[in-house]
Parts: structure tokens; sequence; C-alpha cells
């Protein structure tokens, strides 16, 4: 899969464009935090990090990605901030492997949730 067929990638061309409002918690040239409006099974506050550089999957990361991945970790903190001042806590997930549910959006991106079933 290539950028031209991400729906994450779409999803940042709409957001650069002004078709699509988000809330932003982090941005920079590397990447962007913005809380998901969709449901999650789980999670009562949901926030995404979605680098803007398409990158398949962790393991597609390289050296040369040093500077995103500092911003990447720039972003999980703010994100993790702001669901601590809300909630209290956060955790951090990232779906990387060959199952369906990891692979079903080929864009390297992680969630910073409150996970309301862990109460």
């Amino acid at each position: 899969m290539d950028s031209s067929d991400c729906g994450l990638c779409a999803l940042l061309d709409r957001y650069k464009s002004g078709e699509e409002e988000m809330k932003i918690v982090y941005e920079s040239d590397y990447s962007l935090a913005k809380y998901q409006t969709e449901p999650h099974k789980f999670a009562e506050v949901h926030i995404m990090i979605v680098s803007k550089k398409h990158i398949p999957s962790l393991f597609d990361l390289t050296e040369n990605d040093s500077a995103l991945i500092l911003d990447i970790a720039k972003a999980i903190r703010a994100a993790s901030d702001e669901i601590f001042k809300i909630k209290g806590g956060c955790k951090l997930e990232m779906y990387t492997g060959t199952f369906p549910t990891f692979t079903a959006v080929k864009h390297f991106h992680c969630h910073v949730i409150y996970d309301s079933s862990v109460d």
C-alpha cells in the first residue's frame, strides 16, 4: 500500500485543505495528535497520534526518521498530559503485526486513551 491508498494520508490531506475539522492536541511538521470523534469500544477519551509522513508500520522506521520519532514522543507526551488532566491516567496503544485488527490501517500511528474498562 502506498500513500495514495492510505486512509490516514487522505485524512491528513482533508485536514490540510480545510475540508476536515479536527480538535488538535499537538501538531508539528512531523506529526499530529487529534481527538478521535468516532467511538472506541473502551475509550472514554481517545487521542490518535499520526505520522505526517506515510510510514506503513513501526518496522518501517529507519535511523533517517530520528526527528520524526522524537516528535512522535512529544505528541504522545502532549496527548498523555491532556488525558491525565481530564482523567488522572491514560495508556498508550500501538498496533503492529499480522493480525487483521492490527493491520487495518497501514500507516504509523498510535493511540493515547483513557480506558474505562480498567477502572
